[in-house]
Formats: structure tokens, sequence, C-alpha cells
């Protein structure tokens, strides 16, 4: 039993430190809810609420850039989350990507990269106490077919909650399990050696004893504060 418990303490250990890299259940497009590792506090990034979508993001070129992260739009004749328009013939389009990924390094930053062939559109939220706004950079273009640009967002956006009742949940639940298990394994080979009725109990002796010995434990334990001296036979 004590293999089977340390087993699922390291798979719950490895699932934590997956989901440090990426969004965990409960996630969507635009939604992103990760754990932290060390602390098991929950955050959730919730980025349809920081502008009014489709995005005009801004540039300084002769392309307009709309962003559709909580859905997809149609750009060339293809669905896309992220469409290059000419100013001057809006009817020239490029996908610059769609099917969002998601990579998170902590509770304020955040990557999410959209693709579209060799087109590749990476955008950035970092957050920060002092950022009163969502806010977005200019797209920058560069290397060919590879864009990018940041949004600034208010720290209180990407909210946190503790999921340490969670995680002992999950200990409580394993550990119940386990003695489930052991009673009824013991009871099987207990009633496959002759054993009828509460004789099949494994190890029943112990488990007779268990509320004297717990009774005798308290009494040695609080005997000093009751100004009584407590003695226990020698084996």
């Amino acid at each position: 039993m004590a293999s089977v418990l340390i087993w699922a303490a390291l798979f719950y250990v490895l699932l934590q430190q997956a989901r440090s890299q990426s969004c965990g259940t409960g996630s969507t497009d635009c939604k992103c809810l990760w754990t932290d590792p060390k602390t098991s506090k929950s955050y959730m990034l919730d980025i349809s609420k920081f502008f009014p979508y489709p995005y005009s993001v801004p540039t300084s070129g002769v392309y307009n850039y709309f962003y559709t992260p909580c859905e997809t739009i149609s750009c060339a004749a293809t669905t896309s989350n992220v469409c290059q328009k000419s100013i001057s013939t809006p009817t020239t389009q490029y996908n610059c990507g769609f099917g969002p990924v998601w990579n998170v390094t902590s509770s304020i930053y955040y990557v999410i990269k959209y693709t579209n062939g060799g087109r590749v559109t990476t955008v950035t939220f970092i957050g920060s106490s002092s950022t009163k706004a969502a806010s977005a950079s200019p797209v920058v273009e560069g290397p060919t077919s590879k864009y990018s640009f940041t949004v600034n967002f208010p720290a209180a956006s990407s909210s946190g909650r503790d999921v340490s009742g969670f995680v002992g949940f999950i200990l409580i639940s394993l550990i119940f399990v386990a003695f489930v298990a052991y009673f009824v394994a013991g009871a099987v080979i207990m009633y496959n050696k002759g054993a009828r009725g509460i004789e099949m109990i494994p190890n029943i002796g112990f488990w007779k004893d268990l509320p004297f010995l717990i009774k005798d434990g308290g009494l040695f334990v609080l005997s000093p504060c009751l100004g009584q001296k407590f003695s226990y036979t020698k084996m």
C-alpha cells in the first residue's frame, strides 16, 4: 500500500510540473487556469475582458492586425485568430495564425502562439500592479512571417485562489482507499485460512486493543498536566 501512495504522490507532482508550463482543466481559448507548483495556488487569466473584439492592434505599417482570441474570424477565406489586412486594399488579407498554444511562466507572464503554416504570431501578456487598464504595443514583424506584440494588463486580472484544500482531499481519499483495500484483501486472505465472522478482520488483536492504546497514550501525554504519574509496563 505504501508503494501505491508513493506512486500517487509522484504522479501528482509530475502533474503539477506539467501545469506550470501550460493551462489546466477549465481553460478555454481566451482563459487560462494555471496552478503555481510552488504555492499550489491557482490563477485564472481571462483575456476576453481586456478589449472589445475583434481588436485592432496598434501598427505603424501598411497593414492592420485584427486580434480575436475567443473565437475565430474569416481571414483570406480561412479561419483565423490574427488577421493581417492591407490598409489601402482591405481585401488583401493574410491569416497570421489560429489555434492558441499557451505557455505560462508565472501568474503575471503568459505567452500565446498562433500558427498558420509558416506564419506565427506571438502575443505576450505581462501583468503589473501599476497598470490600470489593458493596452497593446504595436505589432512587430520580423523575421519574415513572424509577428509579435505585447499586452500589458492589471495584475489583479490574474486572480489566485488556494487549492491546498483540494490537495488534502486527494491525499485523504488515497488513504481511505488504501484502508479499504487493506481490509478487503485481508478479509479474503483470512477467509481462505478458515476464519469466519469478526475473525476475518486482519490483525484483529491490534484493532481490539487500539482504543485502549489510544487511551493509554492520551493519559501518558496528559499526566504532567494532571499532576499524576503515569507508568507503563516495560516489554
